[in-house]
């Protein structure tokens, strides 16, 4: 490769890629032992010694490299770009670029064009051993284009360049999209009609040779291609030399350009080659201003229809097979409907408890029973020590004596002053005495009816002193249970009056009991953590074994809805409550 075309074409990479910085060509020796610097960009780049690094870092990994975010002297940020030439397995050289930092990763991109780019590399390394005027040509028609800002303008210095350079009639450049192509430049005629019969032969043309995936040469008795839409501008219209050669980028056709000449100016194969050429090189330059020039709406559907592309492709079958039997499945549980329940802690209650009181202050004698035993109506369950009570009734039973007899003193004497005052104090002393024998008569605490002790232990407090009023028992009935469900405050709103359910004891996980809501309170609680209401639920038909404080889980049944729904709906919820609060 010679020094000027090396140039050139590194001139022409770096305009591609966006926003490079610097860049250095070099190639291996004539043995391939060692590298030598061919060609830099810019020209007058003062020192690259850094750009040398990444072409040893790109050697030593022998593939594509790149060094992201690279912080220099100038306290700028850039990355670095390295990719090593290959032909067939004798290495031809590296290129390194420089370009300036980017947030998103543009890897691919890169990586793609510097591939699009070497193939030039790879045909100046050819034995066709072509004069540096055609490799000059070449570039020259590819800066002409480069120059363009626009893509309709570079498809019209594309027309213009191949028609001054080829000497050619007229060139046309057409699009192909939904397996047709479609002039949409021709040389020498920035206006023109898509109706006309010969553009629309054209067009025809360019799909024959899409659909070959060749170039077809008119005239060219040694080809085997088909030629039949290109006879037919030949025959109608006078071109006696066609030439079309299709563009592709990424491995798909995205057009073709068609030469039209006169008879007398057949297409040898060195301008067939020139056109194969400058046409592999400028495909992807086109496709990136293409796509840069569309709108953001046509950008983002061309993206959805790659990613669909490559989901239904046949790459990474295995992500895609878990990911299609998961959409299936979802569907599939949208579909189906099932039984909505609602899942909460329950405890098991008596419908009616009584307590057992102390009824007066004093000291614990006896406690017979303790929470969990089985009582009858009458059967004393603890007592208080009376001991203070009877010398309380001795006290007052000789204050009595003494006010009696004061009174027949008074009596006798006459003394009606003090006959009436003692009176009083013997009615006082009768009234303190006749309660002192009511609290005797309820130091014995007896159970109020047939039930269970579900709350109380005197047995460790023997002697210790109560108070009047204080609660020593708790008694439910052996028979009449409601059950008290701590639902959720995220589910409340799905529970009603009259919902059925069934509920499944810890101590009889066997066994399931058909519950039914009563009532549900109006008053939340916190409970383990979490905010829960109250929902009273009756039990029906309930065996002996049961006993108040037993726990559970319960389920009430509250409706048919979609399994996928049953499943998601708390995520659902708990996700529309954090987008209400951002």
């Amino acid at each position: 490769m010679s020094i000027r075309f090396a140039q050139q074409w590194l001139d022409i990479v770096c305009r591609i890629v966006p926003q490079t910085q610097a860049a250095v060509l070099m190639v291996s020796d004539a043995d391939r032992k060692a590298l030598r610097l061919l060609a830099k960009w810019p020209e007058n780049i003062a020192d690259a010694a850094e750009l040398s690094a990444i072409c040893k870092l790109v050697l030593e990994k022998n593939q594509p490299s790149c060094v992201p975010n690279v912080v220099q002297a100038d306290q700028r940020h850039y990355d670095f770009f390295g990719l090593p030439v290959f032909d067939g397995s004798a290495l031809l050289g590296v290129i390194v670029l420089k370009l300036e930092h980017s947030l998103t990763d543009r890897r691919e991109a890169v990586f793609a064009i510097l591939e699009q780019s070497v193939e030039w590399w790879r045909l100046a390394q050819s034995r066709l051993q072509q004069n540096d005027n055609f490799y000059s040509s070449v570039v020259g028609l590819l800066a002409a284009c480069f120059e363009q800002n626009s893509y309709r303008e570079i498809l019209i210095s594309l027309g213009t360049e191949l028609t001054r350079m080829l000497n050619c009639d007229r060139v046309a450049i057409g699009e192909f999209k939904d397996n047709y192509s479609t002039v949409v430049a021709i040389s020498n005629n920035a206006q023109f009609d898509q109706q006309a019969n010969l553009l629309q032969k054209i067009a025809d043309a360019m799909d024959e040779a899409i659909e070959q995936d060749s170039v077809v040469v008119v005239p060219d008795v040694k080809s085997v291609a088909i030629q039949r839409a290109h006879q037919e501008i030949v025959r109608k219209y006078g071109y006696g030399s066609l030439l079309t050669v299709p563009m592709l980028h990424g491995g798909k056709f995205i057009g073709a350009v068609t030469l039209l000449r006169s008879e007398e100016q057949a297409f040898d194969k060195e301008t067939v080659l020139l056109c194969e050429q400058a046409l592999a090189l400028l495909s992807p330059h086109l496709a990136l201003k293409k796509l840069d020039e569309q709108a953001l709406t046509v950008k983002i559907g061309i993206k959805l229809k790659q990613r669909l592309a490559e989901l239904l492709g046949v790459k990474q079958f295995k992500v895609k097979l878990t990911v299609l039997g998961l959409v299936l499945f979802l569907s599939i549980s949208a579909l189906l409907r099932g039984d909505f329940r609602l899942t909460a802690d329950a405890v098991l209650e008596g419908k009616i408890q009584r307590v057992v009181a102390a009824p007066i202050a004093g000291f614990l004698q006896s406690a017979a029973v303790r929470a969990g035993d089985t009582v009858r109506q009458g059967e004393l369950m603890a007592s208080l020590d009376d001991a203070e009570l009877q010398l309380e009734l001795n006290k007052l039973d000789g204050q009595l004596q003494k006010f009696r007899r004061e009174y027949r003193e008074a009596l006798s004497g006459g003394d009606l002053v003090k006959v009436r005052v003692i009176s009083a104090q013997i009615e006082q002393a009768d009234a303190e005495m006749e309660l002192t024998r009511q609290q005797l008569q309820k130091i014995n605490l007896a159970a109020p009816f047939d039930g269970v002790v579900i709350e109380g232990d005197l047995s460790q407090k023997l002697g210790s002193p109560v108070e009047r009023g204080e609660i020593l028992f708790k008694i439910a009935p052996l028979e009449g249970y409601r059950i008290i469900l701590k639902v959720d405050e995220s589910l409340i709103s799905y529970v009603q009056v009259g919902q059925k359910g069934e509920l499944v004891l810890a101590s009889m996980p066997s066994q399931t009991f058909p519950l039914q809501v009563q009532k549900i309170t109006a008053v939340a609680k916190t409970d383990s953590g979490k905010n829960i209401f109250r929902v009273e639920a009756s039990l029906e038909n309930a065996p002996e074994l049961l006993r108040p404080g037993m726990e559970g889980i319960g389920k009430i049944a509250a409706g048919r809805a979609s399994l996928l729904w049953i499943w998601s709906h708390d995520m659902l919820a708990w996700l529309r409550l954090w987008i209400w609060s951002w």
